[in-house]
């Protein structure tokens, strides 16, 4: 199957209001999804003409500076006090906060709010994959979510982990799509424990495990 990927852009215009500014730490680490990279450049020559020092973040796979891929957030070995997320949305920022352990400023160019996420999300997440993991443990069907999507394909993982997990004795059924909606898995009311294997950042409104969470446990 052929595919054809086109960039989104934004066609409105920001500016980062002065009390925002006034808000924003010293040291910032810039990220933005590719809608608004047009807009980087200005956004970063207004932070530095307010005193700001800006590094831009850089993802794994991601095509452009300072762009964030919500699959491919990891730890940034940058000196910064601060990431600085322009976008809407908690997708990207909560995977900034929950790999990098380090506050999320987050400006939201449509309605010009400012959020900060800090470490109570953090705990927050924590705990509610302490519950998911307890849950994992005692379930008996275990239902793992696999994307046919380049980049995101971890088929031979699933496998391994199907049959590991199936030596435990548990039942292990695999979906396999190009696009998962989580909202069908709901019809599949036999699963009691989902494991997601596909972009970590799909669950994070779902109950369910990402794969290197299980790599917490000894099962």
């Amino acid at each position: 199957m052929k595919r054809l990927f086109i960039e989104t852009k934004y066609h409105g215009d920001i500016e980062i209001p002065p009390g925002v500014l006034e808000k924003l730490p010293k040291k910032l680490a810039l990220a933005m999804p590719v809608q608004f990279l047009d807009f980087q450049n200005k956004i970063k020559t207004q932070l530095e003409q307010a005193g700001k020092k800006v590094v831009l973040y850089k993802s794994h796979h991601g095509k452009y500076s300072g762009q964030i891929l919500g699959c491919d957030v990891f730890e940034f070995k940058e000196e910064f006090d601060a990431f600085f997320y322009i976008g809407d949305g908690k997708f990207h920022p909560t995977a900034l906060l929950y790999e990098n352990k380090k506050e999320v400023y987050c400006y939201n160019p449509f309605n010009e709010v400012l959020e900060i996420l800090t470490s109570k999300d953090i705990e927050f997440v924590h705990k509610r994959k302490m519950g998911q993991l307890s849950k994992f443990l005692t379930s008996k069907v275990i239902g793992l979510l696999v994307t046919s999507k380049s980049g995101q394909n971890k088929t031979k993982l699933a496998e391994e982990l199907k049959s590991k997990l199936e030596s435990k004795g548990k039942i292990v059924f695999v979906f396999l799509a190009d696009e998962i909606n989580l909202s069908q898995l709901e019809n599949f009311n036999f699963i009691e424990s989902w494991i997601n294997t596909a972009c970590p950042r799909i669950v994070q409104d779902f109950k369910c495990l990402n794969l290197e969470d299980l790599s917490k446990i000894d099962f």
